[in-house]
């Protein structure tokens, strides 16, 4: 077990032992915070280790729940299943903990026994001797507390006070960003939804809506031109052909996601590589600078639209290749994605409302970016889609 930290001391070599210590103690617990894919379990590891550093005997942390205005129980170490259950929820405010919360300030008490602010029946039965709640801040914003106890009266030095408000202030900015990947990754899904919908509206609500005229068209045809039936007939099987194989082409884009531990970089060539298998169409991609310093807020936009391209070749073009190509720099990204296919007019395309293609979809997620998105064609010569998208400071 990690010694515990050294009570205060005046002595040079204690002082420098014991900040030697915290920086030891700090640099563990963001290890430990940073390496789980969970908040939670991120904090029980952080309070495991947290007390065995301390003179504490028992700890808590709560994080704030906005909705209710109240501290949420995220973990918790040597307190009772009674204490756990009642202290799943505390009201701001409340005892010595809510106050921590409340003021945003460090609480403690060496003497519980006599410390009237200790108001919560859960915590008088657990019989503590002395406690000290710290917030868990960043930014001036209060998002949660630390909360560790110890059976004994008067347990905590000075040293584990500036310890534990080191380690709230780290937590503070766990906390932050774990909410904050929650909140990008649910604006992410509806964002996807409403692309989703947009993608099945333009291409196969069209197609059936455009089966439900031509089967009309088809039963008058049945009454007076049997001939002309049968050719109409074999119009509308090869367009709901063609419907299936939007529908799969569809299923397999939204499927296709990043794997643990892959960029954008090895994404597009796991895609390429498919998308060659299953359209014998031949594919390149060629890259200049380094992918991976994009945010993952951009590399997975950046892949979607890659992909919508590719899906209008595949229907499309009729081409026999495609070449990608992206170029990174500290202010820009640069994509182009380019067939040498049959190619098509524009301004023609426009004209006629061909939202089929794809374009407005593509251009969507490129203006949400900060990007704007351009098509150049010819009958012909095959078709160039490019994706100018700014950095600024977004790249790390």
């Amino acid at each position: 077990m990690e010694p515990k930290l050294p009570r205060g001391s005046s002595d040079p070599a204690t002082a420098v032992h014991q900040r030697d210590t915290q920086v030891d103690t700090l640099n563990r617990l963001s290890a430990a915070i940073s390496q789980s894919g969970s908040l939670e379990l991120a904090l029980q590891s952080t309070l495991t280790q947290l007390l065995a550093l301390t003179d504490a005997d028992m700890g808590s942390i709560h994080v704030m729940d906005a909705g209710t205005n109240s501290l949420k129980l995220m973990a918790s170490q040597g307190v009772s299943e009674g204490f756990v259950c009642a202290e799943r929820r505390i009201p701001i405010g409340d005892c010595l903990c809510g106050e921590a919360a409340r003021t945003g300030g460090l609480i403690i008490s060496g003497d519980l026994t006599n410390d009237r602010r200790l108001t919560r029946p859960a915590c008088r039965e657990e019989k503590f001797g002395s406690v000290v709640s710290i917030p868990l801040s960043s930014r001036e914003r209060t998002l949660g507390i630390l909360t560790v106890y110890a059976k004994r009266l008067g347990a905590f030095s000075e040293t584990d006070q500036d310890l534990l408000v080191l380690v709230g202030r780290h937590i503070g900015v766990a906390v932050e960003n774990a909410q904050l990947s929650a909140r990008m990754r649910e604006l992410a899904v509806v964002e996807e939804r409403g692309l989703i919908a947009q993608e099945i509206h333009d291409g196969i609500a069209q197609s059936l809506a455009y089966l439900s005229l031509e089967t009309t068209k088809l039963q008058q045809l049945l009454e007076g031109d049997p001939k002309l039936a049968k050719a109409e007939l074999g119009h509308i099987r090869q367009v709901i052909k063609e419907t299936c194989e939007d529908v799969r082409a569809l299923l397999v884009d939204f499927r296709m996601k990043f794997k643990e531990g892959e960029g954008l970089a090895d994404t597009l060539n796991r895609c390429l590589e498919e998308f060659s298998q299953q359209t014998a169409i031949r594919t390149q991609l060629i890259m200049s600078g380094d992918l991976s310093t994009l945010p993952a807020a951009v590399q997975v936009p950046v892949f979607r639209i890659i992909q919508e391209a590719l899906s209008n070749v595949r229907k499309h073009a009729q081409a026999h290749a495609v070449v990608v190509t992206t170029a990174v720099s500290s202010s820009t990204l640069e994509v182009t994605v380019c067939d040498d296919g049959l190619g098509f007019e524009p301004e023609a395309a426009a004209e006629r409302g061909a939202g089929h293609l794809g374009l407005g979809i593509m251009q969507e997620r490129a203006a949400h970016l900060g990007g704007h998105l351009r098509c150049d064609s010819q009958p012909g010569r095959g078709t160039t889609l490019r994706l100018h998208l700014p950095l600024g400071g977004s790249v790390r």
